[in-house]
């Protein structure tokens, strides 16, 4: 669970702040005139967004890269090409839910 903090709260504890979201592993999000602005993260878990984010993206570059190559050959048909994009959306969906 998320702790919410103002930014001021952050300006004035800063050090406190950093060191519970690095003890405990959870976010901290900061407001500003009560709206969500930024979060805090353990350094792990950055590593970890990181790492998700990254395959994200090269996942979709693979995709791209099929569409392309599929709109040039004209090989596969509507239906082929959603039936693997939906395959790669589950490997997509899998991937994030291991990394929970």
């Amino acid at each position: 669970m998320s702790k919410t903090i103002t930014s001021t709260e952050l300006q004035k504890n800063t050090r406190e702040v950093i060191d519970w979201t690095r003890t405990r592993g959870e976010p901290i999000i900061v407001e500003t005139y009560g709206k969500p602005m930024a979060a805090i993260l353990s350094y792990t878990d950055y590593q970890a967004y990181d790492q998700y984010r990254q395959a994200r993206t090269a996942r979709f570059a693979q995709l791209r890269a099929a569409a392309a190559a599929n709109a040039e050959l004209n090989e596969l048909s509507d239906a082929e090409a959603l039936a693997l994009v939906d395959a790669e959306r589950q490997l997509l969906f899998d991937e994030t839910r291991l990394q929970s």
